[in-house]
């Protein structure tokens, strides 16, 4: 992983600060026995703060290329204090023959039990301590920035969904009430087939309605409503299409965008051949990684000259884009299409009792 920081004026102007800091709170000129030293010992400290920067610089890019993100500050931190102790030994051996051979016209003494040498160990390891403060506050405040940006982005998405999904509904309530009475009246006639898919019409609507106000779900309840969904495309394709899930009990607590599943298995229905003598198998299931995998055998449609436009699928990866997780995996070769799609809220073992909050 790149890690550039975007840091040209606070490198310029960021030791020269904290040099001028260090030289009046620490009194540093009053070290020096006249004017020419003193401003000698200016001239070298200043050097040496530089040095400290650059240095503290390349380690927060370093450590931030391992550890990146908000949720591993702690870590950074403490990898930051471990490889501070020979760094900064090292920099006060280079302070040392600095100032020996600039300021006091000396041979390097390496007594590390001098006060004065106590004294650079001190001052070395406040510059990195400001330097790293400095580095790791402005990550901090610009990754919650864009938090902050990419949460209002799906606040304003999902409110459009919402305005989109209102638009296309006629009195909702009405129908769903009116489906429920003409199943009613079909049972009265013991039609099986009418009323399981009234049935699976009237649990598809309702998620839809309910689905609207949410940005996740759980995979559990996302799988009763695919298989309601099944239902109607079962009754009008008969045996042309098969649906096979197999998902680990402890990932059905998991979370993704509602309607995920609706238009994979939409996705596949649209763009394949259905047929009792070329049937449709669609998979769903999870892997060891935490995914959730739908598969169908391919088999386009030979008339289909138009390109797909792919927007079910833009859809989902736009959801997982600004809920900030993984991307969506799609893979295909001549005899499957596959996609994966990341499960939110679980760990390497399993479900984590606090699901991820949006």
């Amino acid at each position: 992983m790149k890690v550039t920081l975007n840091d040209k004026r606070l490198l310029i102007f960021g030791p020269l600060v904290l040099w001028a800091v260090a030289t009046v709170f620490f009194n540093l000129p009053t070290l020096c026995e006249d004017t020419f030293t003193a401003a000698k010992f200016l001239i070298a400290g200043l050097a040496s703060v530089y040095v400290s920067w650059l240095v503290g610089r390349w380690m927060i890019i370093e450590v931030r290329r391992r550890n990146p993100g908000l949720e591993n500050v702690r870590q950074r931190l403490i990898v930051l204090g471990v490889l501070s102790i020979p760094v900064v030994v090292l920099l006060v051996a280079q302070r040392l023959i600095l100032f020996d051979y600039f300021v006091y016209s000396d041979s390097p003494k390496f007594d590390w039990f001098y006060p004065e040498t106590l004294f650079m160990l001190g001052l070395n390891l406040f510059y990195l301590a400001i330097i790293f403060a400095v580095y790791e506050s402005r990550y901090f405040f610009r990754q919650w920035l864009i938090s902050k940006r990419q949460t209002e982005e799906l606040s304003r998405a999902n409110l459009e969904m919402q305005l989109d999904s209102l638009k296309n509904q006629v009195q909702p309530h009405f129908l769903f009430n009116s489906l429920n009475t003409l199943q009613a009246l079909v049972k009265s006639n013991e039609n099986k087939t009418a009323v399981r898919f009234i049935g699976d019409l009237s649990q598809v609507y309702r998620y839809l309605l309910q689905s609207n106000e949410q940005q996740l779900t759980s995979l559990e309840k996302e799988l009763e409503f695919t298989h309601a969904y099944f239902g109607l495309l079962k009754t009008r394709f008969e045996e042309g299409i098969t649906l096979d899930v197999n998902v680990a009990p402890m990932y059905r607590h998991a979370q993704i965008p509602p309607l995920t599943l609706q238009l994979l298995v939409e996705n596949a229905v649209k763009h394949n051949r259905v047929s009792i003598s070329m049937p449709l198998n669609i998979r769903i299931f999870t892997n060891n990684a935490g995914e959730l995998i739908v598969q169908n055998n391919l088999q386009r449609k030979p008339n289909n000259v138009m390109p797909s436009s792919q927007k079910g699928l833009m859809n989902i990866a736009s959801k997982y884009a600004l809920l900030r997780q993984p991307q969506v995996q799609i893979y295909q070769n001549e005899a499957v299409f596959e996609v994966r799609v990341p499960l939110i809220g679980i760990d390497e073992w399993g479900v984590k009792e606090k699901m991820v909050k949006t």
